[in-house]
């Protein structure tokens, strides 16, 4: 009778991984479970599910775990070290980078992910519309630093200001997928936040 061999160890934090990259290339609804058992190398069914629980609580892991590694866009925000000019810039240079990568899919997962979803996965669409909301929160924290420290004007504008570098923030995933290059979208920062200046 022939032996088989050992099974192979299942990697869990790196299967998550592999299905966040899943989830962030093609969106949650487009992505099947047929899509996430190849991907994570042919697993079952009843192992997918024993592992993850449901196609929902991975899709929660996977933004969770990509919330924990762009974290540190919101960490920049929050460093009180930096100017609010200085945080705003490194942060939306590191926002470009990491949507215009070429190790990890275009865009932004927590904005291209969860932003269709029909009724039945409107918890979905609620999870995705939390995790973008973290970061909106995180800009307005600074610049109501710069209003309070006064490096930036107190002239009633902090809220629009907030909305429209969120607006620029979440629209470089359209226009990373769009493939608008790395360097446009850098000088197309600088030229937003050159309204800081004037």
């Amino acid at each position: 009778m022939a032996r088989t061999g050992r099974p192979r160890e299942f990697d869990r934090e790196s299967a998550v991984r592999q299905a966040m990259n899943l989830f962030w290339a093609k969106g949650f609804e487009s992505t099947s479970l047929s899509d996430l058992k190849s991907t994570l190398g042919g697993l079952s069914s009843a192992s997918f599910y024993a592992a993850f629980g449901s196609k929902k609580a991975l899709y929660e892991e996977c933004l969770a775990e990509y919330m924990g590694t762009c974290g540190e866009l919101v960490a920049t925000l929050r460093d009180e070290s930096l100017s609010v000019r200085e945080a705003l810039r490194v942060m939306l240079g590191r926002s470009i980078e990491i949507q215009t990568s070429k190790g990890s899919p275009l865009g932004c997962m927590a904005v291209l992910s969860g932003i269709v979803c029909d009724d039945d996965n409107a918890d979905i669409a609620e999870l995705a519309r939390n995790a973008r909301k973290v970061n909106r929160d995180a800009i307005a924290d600074c610049i109501a630093r710069g209003v309070a420290n006064g490096e930036l004007a107190d002239d009633g504008s902090a809220e629009a200001f907030t909305l429209t570098l969120d607006s620029f923030l979440k629209g470089l995933a359209v226009q990373s997928r769009d493939g608008i290059s790395r360097e446009a979208l850098l000088r197309s920062a600088d030229q937003l936040l050159s309204i800081l200046d004037r």
